[in-house]
């Protein structure tokens, strides 16, 4: 490895050098092209001044052409001649011709101002807001070899999405897992989140998430991100790990002076628990020094007081259906979420052969959690036992779960004539941190009870005991059973190197070739304590003059739940557990689940691309990538009540990965792209690790896997795209993934010190496939000017193959994750300054990704219901610089929903109600 970086850091310090000491480089020659000339340039919207990715430029009468990249800048390398004429061709806006002169050994540089706007019988119609950001999408999306979908970031503005994931689940193909009414993890072509990857800039970010590699998309604001580019199909130069496809946010980059500002405030609708929103943008970019250092910065804030009204069930599973309820809780959210990002870019461009860039981001969000959850245990006994837990902290009186996400990168592009180079490294890192998090807990013993569930949709559990029934109170029947608390983190960190070599051999073929070091160090570092108090009578009178009634007069699942008498969570934060009033004791069984990892990747690839004609183009090539894995961790006995720190052997494993894209054009507007491709997914980090956890309450144990073997795919995708002049598109698309060792975690009965134990273990559980069909509309209505559809649907049919799971070897399962249908509709009218629009979003009911889903028999598989959302906004442009806007989300009240076995058993529904904003944004 170090001689690998050896190389790699020798050829950039070159590279570098050369820049800043070359000779006279401000008036460079251009290498390579003694016998023509460079041209090179910007393209840009001649109203905004913000650059437009995707450009096709072309030299008149010659097959020389380019493509502008998220910069909006292009490049023509040996353009023959003393003049020629450049044309720009870009759907949604007026073609443009211009005329340059040509100095052969030299570069001209030519600017480009694009006006928005279509041509319908003959004459320009203006492209209003809409539109324009729908543009940006197409054009990239028209102009890649491979099967993507765009999202740029005026059409990201133009839906009420606060973040990145409520943005993707906009896009053909793509559901998105909901964590207190947000969107915070991706399906994508019905794979679970484990299968896909999220970049930043082209560099894959770590996850805060403890146990596995999924990114939350939550902590991302949309308003922070240029362009959403979601790859379907990889080609060789990416990360292979990403088997339903690869989420790239690519962030803001300086054009022209830019700056804009934007403030909201608005209100969650959630009886007694919703609150109010505000938040604020900002983004200021120019460019200095003859336009040769370009600077940009950007912020977003967002503070959001709201919550949730949840029940959950655990049902008594048989073999034959359902024989009763085991358990059944109720529970009250309260929640702050405050969520902060700051983004920054740097460019220096020497001249137009070398240029030095600097990207950074950093995203916090914090949330206050405060939760009063009532469980009834012991359902399927005579006499059951009723907990009321209170969740709080030392800040704000609430749990505080600190997530942050940070992503640098430094890079370079060099153009050495027929040779170019470009390197990037970069340092990202993700972090949760959970200081002081406390629980205090009171339980009722031995209850009689009834359980009505006549309505398995709404179970209710009735407690005849006055003294037990509304709360805790100062009856003897309430003991104290625990009050704990806890100090969780986590911690990614990724540092990674990439060196990548273009050659043009001729005008019709290019070969790229590189290479990419990636070395990541995860780990888990959880601290948790229990404490008794000293003097337990005098302990219970101070709770019991602390008590609260948490009743709401509308709890969603239903009013005749009432959530009753709690601990204060104000008592709970303002406890001094250090004062001597309480014995403290380290809880050792919870702190089985630390480890430590560190992954370091190696990957070199090699492709081609050949433009056969001019309809006709081939990129073929293969990556191949060297996986090395080192765990430490901790094995827990109950028995002695003892933690052993075990080392795990460490593995390694390689994967030779084929690549094969065949791209053809009908005519401009339509394309014909097809591709076979291999892609993976590593096991989550902790699942190797060789942990043991024993949950001698619950009756559980939780057992790592060091033998997991990654999850490989082989994939055929075949899209036909036509896009609409007047800024559209109309697609269709088949595609096709057969995977081998996919990941699940097995749940059996074993026999544990003489008790019945449900043990947990991730393991190889067998293939699989899946198949679909993805369709999209976009397009104008022609009988009302301004009035625009927004339309895609995607079929998927999964299922398992050669299943190792004892007892359900030949039950037809679909994967876990892969929703069979999902949808969105979306009507948009603009007229002049105004725009408004209604927005839905469906996904179908699929098994859930997370551990123990799939049971012993099929009444204990765990899924996730179907969905459908309906948000509505618009806006007003006061003048050409003030705009007013309103977002309206979830007009539907959806809930989160899981059931066990049938849609009727409930296993959780978790409400949300309706969230408005309403705002100002400026653009100077």
């Amino acid at each position: 490895m170090k001689d690998l970086f050896t190389f790699f850091f020798t050829c950039v310090v070159a590279v570098t050098c050369y820049g800043f000491i070359g000779p006279d480089i401000t008036h460079a020659k251009t290498p390579g092209s003694a016998s023509g000339t460079t041209v090179t340039g910007l393209v840009v919207d001649d109203v905004d001044g913000l650059p437009l990715p995707g450009v096709n430029i072309s030299i008149r009468g010659t097959s020389k052409g380019a493509v502008t990249g998220q910069d909006g800048r292009y490049r023509l390398d040996n353009v023959s001649g003393i003049s020629a004429i450049v044309e720009a061709s870009y759907i949604g806006y007026v073609k443009g011709e211009y005329p340059i002169t040509l100095t052969p050994g030299k570069a001209v540089t030519k600017n480009i101002r694009l006006n928005p706007g279509v041509v319908i019988s003959e004459e320009i119609t203006v492209v209003g807001e809409i539109l324009k950001g729908q543009a940006k999408a197409l054009n990239q999306q028209k102009n890649n070899i491979n099967v993507t979908n765009v999202v740029a970031s005026d059409q990201i503005g133009k839906f009420p999405d606060s973040n990145v994931g409520d943005a993707l689940k906009r896009i053909p193909g793509i559901s998105v897992f909901n964590d207190q009414g947000e969107a915070r993890f991706g399906h994508i072509r019905g794979t679970e989140p484990r299968f896909n990857s999220v970049t930043v800039n082209g560099e894959r970010i770590p996850s805060a998430e403890a146990e596995n590699r999924t990114i939350q998309l939550d902590l991302i604001p949309a308003d922070m991100i240029q362009t959403i580019e979601v790859t379907k199909a990889l080609t060789p130069d990416m990360d292979a790990d990403a088997i339903g496809g690869s989420i790239n946010l690519v962030t803001k980059v300086p054009t022209e002076e830019r700056i804009s500002l934007s403030a909201g405030g608005g209100s969650n609708f959630l009886d007694e628990t919703g609150g109010g929103r505000y938040q604020f943008g900002g983004t200021y970019g120019n460019r200095f020094a003859n336009d040769k250092l370009g600077v940009l910065f950007s912020l977003s804030y967002d503070n959001n007081d709201f919550g949730s009204d949840n029940i959950e069930a655990e049902w008594d599973a048989g073999d034959e259906g359902m024989e009763g309820i085991k358990e059944f809780q109720e529970r009250k959210y309260d929640v702050q979420r405050i969520r902060k990002s700051f983004s920054g870019a740097l460019d220096y461009r020497f001249n137009e052969n070398h240029v030095l860039k600097f990207n950074g981001i950093y995203n916090w969000r914090e949330d206050y959690e405060n939760r009063f959850r009532t469980k009834y245990k012991d359902l399927d006994e005579d006499l059951a036992t009723i907990e009321r837990e209170t969740k709080g902290g030392t800040e704000k009186d609430a749990r505080l779960e600190d997530q942050r996400m940070m992503s640098f990168t430094l890079g370079g592009e060099h153009d050495f004539g027929k040779l170019d180079l470009d390197w990037q490294a970069a340092y990202s890192k993700a972090s949760e941190d959970r200081p002081n998090e406390r629980y205090i807990n009171f339980r009722a013993k031995n209850q009689p009870f009834t359980a009505d569930i006549s309505d398995p949709e709404n179970p209710f559990v009735t407690i005849p005991n006055p003294d037990v029934s509304d709360g805790i109170t100062d009856s003897e029947d309430w003991q104290l059973k625990e009050l704990t608390e806890e100090h969780q983190y986590t911690e990614d960190i990724d540092k990674n190197f990439a060196l990548n070599f273009r050659y043009d051999a001729t005008d019709a073929l290019e070969f790229k070739f590189g290479g990419k070091i990636r070395d990541k160090k995860k780990k888990r570092d959880n601290d948790f304590y229990e404490y008794e108090p000293v003097d337990e009578e005098a302990f219970r009178d101070e709770v019991f003059a602390n008590l609260e009634d948490e009743t709401k007069d509308h709890f969603l699942p239903g009013d005749k739940y009432k959530s009753g008498v709690f601990v204060s969570n104000e008592f709970l934060g303002d406890l001094d557990l250090e004062n001597g009033d309480f014995n403290k004791k380290l809880v050792k069984e919870e702190l089985a689940g630390n480890f430590d990892a560190k992954e370091q990747i190696k990957a070199v690839y090699a492709m081609a691309t050949w433009n056969i004609s001019d309809k006709t183009t081939l990129l073929g090539g293969a990556r191949l990538e060297h996986t090395h894995n080192e765990y430490n961790a901790f094995k827990y006995f109950a028995e002695e009540d003892s933690l052993a720190a075990v080392e795990g052997n460490p593995s390694d494993y390689t994967d030779v990965l084929p690549y094969v894209h065949l791209r053809y054009k009908i005519n401009e507007l339509t394309n014909i792209k097809l591709a076979y491709t291999h892609s993976l997914a590593r096991p989550n980090y902790f699942d190797l690790a060789p942990y043991q956890e024993i949950v001698a309450e619950d009756e559980e144990i939780k057992i790592g896997n060091p033998a997991l073997e990654p999850t490989l795919s082989k994939n055929i995708d075949l899209m036909i795209e036509h896009y609409l002049s007047d800024v559209g598109i109309l697609s269709a698309g088949v595609f096709y993934k057969s995977i081998s060792d996919f990941i699940l975690t097995k749940k059996e009965d074993i026999d544990y010190s003489g008790d019945t134990f449900e043990q947990f273990q991730p393991v190889n559980a067998g293939d699989g496939t899946i198949m679909g069909i993805e369709t999209a509309a976009q397009f104008q209505l022609p009988f009302i000017p301004g009035l625009g559809l927004y339309l895609n649907y995607t079929y998927t049919h999964s299922e398992i193959d050669n299943f190792d799971i004892e007892g359900r070897e030949n039950d037809d399962l679909p994967l876990p994750g892969s929703p069979e249908h999902t949808a969105n509709a979306s009507i948009a009218y603009e007229n002049g300054p105004f725009n408004i629009r209604l927005s839905g979003n469906y996904h179908s009911d699929f098994i859930d990704a997370e551990e123990g889903s799939i049971g012993e028999n099929k009444w204990e598989d765990r899924y996730y219901d179907s969905s459908f959302t309906l948000d509505l906004n618009g806006g007003y442009r006061v003048s050409d610089i003030v705009q007013l806007y309103f977002e309206v989300s979830n007009l539907t009240n959806q809930p989160l929903r899981f059931y066990q076995g049938e849609k009727q058993y409930v296993a959780q529904e978790e409400w949300y109600d309706r969230r408005f904003l309403v705002g100002l944004k400026a653009d100077f």
